[in-house]
C-alpha cells in the first residue's frame, strides 16, 4: 500500500471511531447541548500550515491569504450530524454578529459534492468554504473528532484546537478568548 492509501484509510478509520452518529444525518441545535467537547490551548505558537487548498468556487486559496483578520477554520462533513447542526447553530451567527471582524473558513472533509452543496444552501452560511477531499489538512492540523475547530491569530500561528461541536456562545466565548489581546 502506499503511503496515501495507508494515510487515507487512517483517517477513515479515525474519523468512523470519532465520527457523528445519527441516521438521517441531521441534527437539531439542541443536538449541541451536553455534547462532549475538547479545548487545547496552544502554548508553542505553530504557524498555520502553507498547504494550498480548493475553495468551492474554484480558486484556490492558503491560510496566508487570511493573514491580517483572526481566522476561525471549521472542519466539517454533510455525513456529520454535529457539524450540521454547529453550522446553522453556531458559525453562522456568530459570523453575522462578528461581521468583518474576525474571517471563517470551513473545510469540508471527506464529503460527496453535492451533499456538501446541498448542506450549504440549506444553511445559508456565508462564510468561505474549501475542500480537503482526502483529509490532508484535517491531518496536519491534527484533527481527531468531527467537528474540529481550529482558531489562527491575526499573525497566522494556531492559537487553540477544538474537537466537538460548539453552540453559538461557546463559540463566541472561545473566540474572544482566543483572539484577546
Amino acid at each position: 500500500m502506499t503511503k496515501m492509501t495507508l494515510a487515507s484509510l487512517g483517517l477513515t478509520l479515525a474519523l468512523v471511531a470519532a465520527a457523528c452518529t445519527g441516521s438521517d444525518g441531521h441534527t437539531d441545535a439542541s443536538a449541541l447541548d451536553g455534547a462532549p467537547t475538547s479545548a487545547v490551548t496552544i502554548d508553542t505558537r505553530l504557524a498555520a500550515p502553507d498547504s494550498a487548498f480548493a475553495m468551492f468556487d474554484g480558486s484556490t486559496a492558503t491560510f496566508a491569504d487570511y493573514e491580517g483578520l483572526p481566522l476561525v477554520v471549521n472542519f466539517w462533513a454533510s455525513w456529520c450530524p454535529s457539524c450540521v447542526a454547529e453550522m446553522s447553530a453556531a458559525f453562522k451567527p456568530a459570523q453575522q454578529s462578528l461581521g468583518d471582524e474576525v474571517a471563517f473558513l470551513g473545510l469540508n472533509i471527506q464529503d460527496d459534492r453535492d451533499d456538501a452543496l446541498r448542506l450549504i444552501e440549506e444553511t445559508g452560511v456565508l462564510f468561505d468554504l474549501g475542500d480537503d477531499p482526502l483529509g490532508d489538512l484535517y491531518l496536519e492540523f491534527g484533527g481527531i473528532g468531527m467537528p474540529f475547530t481550529i482558531f489562527i491569530d491575526a499573525d497566522g500561528f494556531i492559537v487553540e484546537q477544538h474537537n466537538g461541536p460548539l453552540t453559538e456562545t461557546q463559540l463566541l466565548d472561545m473566540i474572544e478568548q482566543a483572539f484577546a489581546a
